[in-house]
This record gives C-alpha cells, sequence and structure tokens, in this order.
C-alpha cells in the first residue's frame, strides 16, 4: 500500500496568507475605531449638547440624516428654516449665552492633529462671536435698544444664509472627523432638561380659503366680507380665533376699499349702496349715484353710522351735501342738505356727535387766497328732514394748494391730511376742537397713498411701501402741542421690503416680506429702533418652492391686528429636456397652487394665527409648527 503526500499548492499558502492578514487587520482596525471614539467620542457629545441646548428637542429633525443628500446642505437648509423662525420672536435673557460654555467646552475637545478639527474650530469660533449678546448694565437705559440691534443683526444673518451655514460647517465638521464620531453621532435630545431653550413660536398654519371666494374685503380684525362664486351673494364672516359665522347680505357687490366711518361702499344693480359694518349690516341703497370715483379732488364720499342712521357725505366739485337714512328700515333718505357756498370746498368729514345720536358735525376746508379756511356745521335730524347750523369758524390753516387731500376716522374723531411737494399737514377733528400737525417733508408718495388713524394718531404712508419712501406720523397727545415726525425705517439694507404699516395700541406694526420670510416688526411707543416682533410664514417652505405674494391687506383696532394675503405657491422641478444629452440643459416643470390666508393676531402681531374658516359654522382653530 502506497502513501501519499499532501503538499498545500502556492494558492493555499496565499489563502491562508490573507486569512491571517484579515484577521490581523480587523483587529488593528478595532483598536484604531476605539482609539478614534476615545479621541472623538467628548467633541461629539459637546458638539450634541451645544446643538440640544441651543435648538432643543427640535435638535431630532434639524439635524437628521437623510440617504442621498449632501448632509452639509440639508442642515444648513434645515437650520436657516428654523433660526428664522424662532429669532423673530422676544428671546429669553439666558439663550443662548447658556449654550456658550458648552461652545467653548466643544473647541476644547476637538482633537488638534485633524484637518476636520481646524474647520470645526474656525466655526466655532465664528459661531461664538455671532450669537454672544452685548454686555449691558442691569440700570442700563439703552439696553433694551442694544438687545433689539443684536437680534436684528441675528435676523439678518439668518435670511442671508451666513449662521445656518456657520452653524452646519462646526456640526458636520464633528460629525466627519472620524468613523468612530460618525458611529457616536445621533440627533436625539441629549440633557434637554438641563439646557434653556428658545420656546417654540406660535406658527399659523397656512391653508387655502375656499377658492369659491372673491372680492374679499377685510373691514375689521374680526370681520371679513366676500362675494361667493358658488351663490353669486355677497357674505359677511365673522371670525376669532375659534369660531366664525357666515351670514348672506344679498347681490351687493362691495368696493375694495378702507370703510369710511364703520361704513362701506358697494353696489347693485340698481345703483350704489352703502353697507355698515356695525350694528347692522343690511344694505341700504343710495337715493342716487352722484358721481364715479376719480383720482384727484372731483368727487369724494364720506359716510359715519350710529344706532339711529347713517350719514352720507358727498363732495362733488367743491360741493358739500349731507343726507341721512334712519335705521327703521322703512324708513327712507331725507332730502340733501346743502353745506356752505357751492363749488368753495376742498375736503369735508362727517362724524357723529358723541352724546346726541340724531346730530353729526361736518368739518370742512375752505380755500382761500393764502390758506385755507376750517369751517364747522352741526347736523340735526329732524321730524321734517335736516337742519344744518353753522358752528364757530375754527383759526384758518396757513398751507399752500394740496396736491392730494386723505381722510380717515376712528370713533368720533376724523382727520384730514394735507400733501403737497413740499410740505404735510394733518387736521384732527374731535367734535368742536381741531388741532394741527404741519412739518415741511418732501416725501414721494407714489399713486395711492394711505391714510391710517386711531383716536390720537394719524399715519400716513406710500404705496407701494418702499424703503426710499418713509412714512409720516402726526402724533396729538393730550396736553402737549402736536408734532409730525419721520418713521425710522426698517432696519434692513437688503432683501427686505415693508408690505404693511398698521397702528396698534402700543406702537407701530410693521409686515415686511424678506428673503426668505414673511415677518413682523414693532415700533414701541416713545421707541426709535425697530425690534423683531413675528413670525408670519416661509416664502421657501422648501429647496425648491417658494411663496408669491399678489396682495398683502392689514387692518388693526387697538392690539388686535388681520391680515389678508392672496399669493401663489409655485414648485420648481428640473427634469432633463426631450431628447437633450445628459449633459444638456434640464427642463423647468413649474407648478401653481394660488392661497389666500387670513392671519390674526391679539398681542399687536407678536404671535399670528390662523383661523378656520370652513364648516362647520363653529370649529376651534389649531396652531402646529411648520413640517420640516
Amino acid at each position: 500500500m502506497g502513501l501519499f503526500k499532501v503538499r498545500p499548492s502556492r494558492g493555499s499558502w496565499a489563502f491562508f496568507a490573507l486569512v491571517a492578514l484579515a484577521a490581523a487587520s480587523r483587529r488593528e482596525w478595532r483598536h484604531h475605531e476605539v482609539a478614534m471614539i476615545h479621541q472623538d467620542g467628548p467633541a461629539v457629545e459637546s458638539a450634541r449638547a451645544f446643538a440640544t441646548c441651543l435648538l432643543g428637542p427640535d435638535v431630532s429633525w434639524v439635524l437628521r440624516e437623510d440617504e442621498g443628500v449632501p448632509l452639509q446642505a440639508q442642515w444648513s437648509f434645515r437650520l436657516g428654516s428654523w433660526l428664522s423662525m424662532h429669532l423673530g420672536v422676544p428671546l429669553p435673557r439666558e439663550w443662548p449665552g447658556r449654550c456658550l460654555p458648552l461652545l467653548d467646552e466643544l473647541t476644547a475637545r476637538l482633537p488638534a492633529s485633524s484637518r476636520g478639527a481646524a474647520v470645526a474650530v474656525r466655526a466655532a469660533g465664528q459661531v461664538r462671536t455671532t450669537l454672544r449678546r452685548p454686555l449691558v448694565a442691569r440700570f442700563d437705559d439703552g439696553a433694551a435698544a442694544r438687545t433689539a440691534a443684536w437680534q436684528t443683526e441675528l435676523l439678518r444673518l439668518s435670511d442671508d444664509g451666513t449662521l445656518a451655514a456657520q452653524l452646519a460647517s462646526l456640526f458636520a465638521s464633528v460629525h466627519d472627523l472620524s468613523i468612530g464620531s460618525r458611529d457616536r453621532w445621533s440627533p436625539a435630545p441629549l440633557r434637554l432638561e438641563t439646557f434653556p431653550t428658545v420656546p417654540a413660536p406660535q406658527v399659523p398654519t397656512w391653508v387655502s380659503l375656499d377658492p369659491t371666494w372673491t372680492q374679499a374685503v377685510l373691514a375689521s380684525p374680526t370681520v371679513l366680507f366676500h362675494r361667493s362664486l358658488a351663490d353669486g351673494r355677497t357674505h359677511r364672516v365673522d371670525f376669532d380665533r375659534h369660531v366664525h359665522n357666515d351670514t348672506v347680505l344679498g347681490g351687493v357687490v362691495l368696493w375694495r376699499t378702507a370703510p369710511r366711518g364703520d361704513v362701506l361702499r358697494g353696489s347693485t344693480e340698481g345703483g350704489g349702496a352703502l353697507v355698515p359694518i356695525e350694528p347692522s349690516t343690511q344694505p341700504i341703497a343710495l337715493p342716487d349715484e352722484p358721481g364715479a370715483p376719480r383720482r384727484g379732488e372731483e368727487f369724494d364720499w364720506q359716510a359715519a353710522a350710529n344706532t339711529d342712521g347713517v350719514a352720507w357725505l358727498t363732495l362733488d366739485h367743491g360741493t358739500v351735501q349731507m343726507r341721512v337714512h334712519p335705521s327703521d328700515p322703512t324708513a327712507s333718505w331725507t332730502a340733501p342738505q346743502t353745506l356752505g357756498v357751492a363749488g368753495s370746498q376742498l375736503a369735508a368729514v362727517v362724524a357723529p356727535e358723541p352724546l346726541d345720536p340724531l346730530r353729526w358735525r361736518v368739518t370742512a376746508l375752505r380755500p382761500r387766497a393764502v390758506d385755507l379756511a376750517v369751517e364747522q356745521y352741526v347736523v340735526a335730524l329732524g321730524a321734517d328732514g335736516l337742519h344744518a347750523s353753522a358752528a364757530l369758524e375754527r383759526a384758518p390753516l396757513a398751507f399752500p394748494p394740496a396736491q392730494r387731500v386723505l381722510t380717515c376716522g376712528a370713533g368720533s374723531v376724523r382727520y384730514v391730511a394735507l400733501l403737497s411737494p413740499s410740505r404735510v399737514a394733518v387736521l384732527r377733528v374731535e367734535s368742536d376742537r381741531a388741532r394741527v400737525a404741519e412739518a415741511p417733508l418732501a416725501v414721494a408718495w407714489g399713486d395711492d397713498p394711505t391714510l391710517r388713524c386711531d383716536a390720537g394718531r394719524a399715519l400716513l404712508a406710500s404705496d407701494p411701501a418702499t424703503m426710499e419712501s418713509p412714512a409720516v406720523i402726526a402724533t396729538f397727545p393730550l396736553v402737549q402741542d402736536p408734532s409730525m415726525d419721520l418713521v425710522t425705517p426698517l432696519p434692513y439694507d437688503r432683501g427686505g421690503r415693508p408690505r404693511e404699516l398698521l397702528l396698534t395700541d402700543d406702537g407701530l406694526l410693521a409686515i415686511a416680506a424678506h428673503a426668505r420670510v414673511l415677518r413682523a416688526w414693532r415700533l414701541p411707543l416713545q421707541a426709535v429702533a425697530w425690534e423683531p416682533a413675528g413670525y408670519l410664514a416661509s416664502l421657501a417652505p422648501a429647496p425648491e418652492s417658494l411663496r408669491t405674494l399678489r396682495v398683502l391687506q392689514g387692518v388693526s383696532r387697538g392690539r388686535a391686528v388681520a391680515l389678508w394675503v392672496e399669493g401663489d405657491a409655485v414648485t420648481r422641478v428640473f427634469t432633463p429636456g426631450a431628447g437633450a444629452a445628459p449633459s444638456g440643459p434640464p427642463r423647468v416643470v413649474e407648478t401653481r397652487e394660488p392661497f389666500r390666508v387670513i392671519a390674526v393676531s391679539d398681542d399687536g402681531g407678536r404671535s399670528f394665527g390662523i383661523p378656520l374658516v370652513a364648516p362647520p359654522r363653529s370649529r376651534t382653530a389649531r396652531s402646529v409648527a411648520p413640517t420640516p
């Protein structure tokens, strides 16, 4: 029997050598991983702690990893959205100061020999410089102004993407230090209860209203009129943050103009009509159509409603006439009463007398050689019609010929603004007392300037609102002389445009469209600098989408604010062109979805909500955080 010797071939020796080498390499790699984890783990933990302190529970979705998307790009976009939203609300005093020691701890724990660590150290220094609050003394009068300026600068850096890029670079460089750092990275909140975070702002849920609504007129912070394409009738919607009621008015078509004396102008098939806002909304047909609205002083109308009737005042080619419709639905208009000399008046306003519901006071401006005469008439409603009596003539107003005349009313107070190329004057009339604020101001007012007012202030703004055309505010204190001042421009020198200026009880409110967001700004009483007030919506809700604004109309009364917004949500998708080479230019497919939104606020614009104006008639509104 023969013996056979088995000798390994060269291939077998090579195979066993590779197995041994793999085992040794795996062992060394495990030692390397352990070393990297020990080296980079503390830095990763500090980065997670800093992110948790800065972002709070939102760190879970802001810093999550999506497959197929560059890490730093996706984090930069989410950080920009988060910052734009949260930096627009009042910030707690301890934020982000409590987070900066964690940032210093992160810098100290970064390995000195890593290239990614050098990037992280540089980004950490930039972030620390940006987030550091200004040091102010406890009783420093300028502390609030410096804090507002610091927050405004944060918003500026957030809107242009600088701060988001710095934070994304910091977190991405720590994440990519090594395999050990990537294995230890987790977006879950870490020690959340020990870190004070920015409170989540109340963010309105932007839901498109009924598409059958058209010709919307926002009459007050809680009243909206619209015409429905479903039934062809005009509806009144009374709403707030929780409920709404819909009332059908009929076939009247309202003009899209601001109410005058709590009365809206409209038209019917039979002619003109008036629609009071309170206490009744029944349309009142006008006895005739005295004229059509034209630019200039050819024709104007005023109205004043109270519990006993509606006064209708017209100024047609310098002639002032007044009628009254009693509140009794079976009554009719009185005969017209001419006030003053026919063809001699420049402007006129009417207001109800506070203590007598059957009397109205008319104030008219009559041009003279070098000034304007201020004349007043008291009109009383009697059993046989109207009776007018001339009140005391006020002191003349020395003012050159005005190019534009604007009027406004709040309660029983009326304002008349006179605009010339080099001067502005505002006349405030309350009962028999008339006061004037004027100043030599040359302002480009545009085609259709606006005048808004409350009991003690009048606000003039150009239309459209621009950074180059400042607004003018006239203030009428109770015991001091009236004053007129230019409104401080918004603290943005690029990328921002004011869309609305409103009066609130505690100052001024501006709604501005910036590069990425629609935001509110507040100018408190006696302050000289604007401060962030609230967040409305993102104008770039996703990387491939944007929102365009066609209409933004606002009204305010006291601390209540309402906004009517119309626009389009535009989504762009880039696809290869038909028959084109892969390297050729892509084809852009664009889809548009129109939206119309009501946004309401009862705290002066610091937070906004969206009332759900959909059946059933009473429904609780909700505000949720935006989908990341």
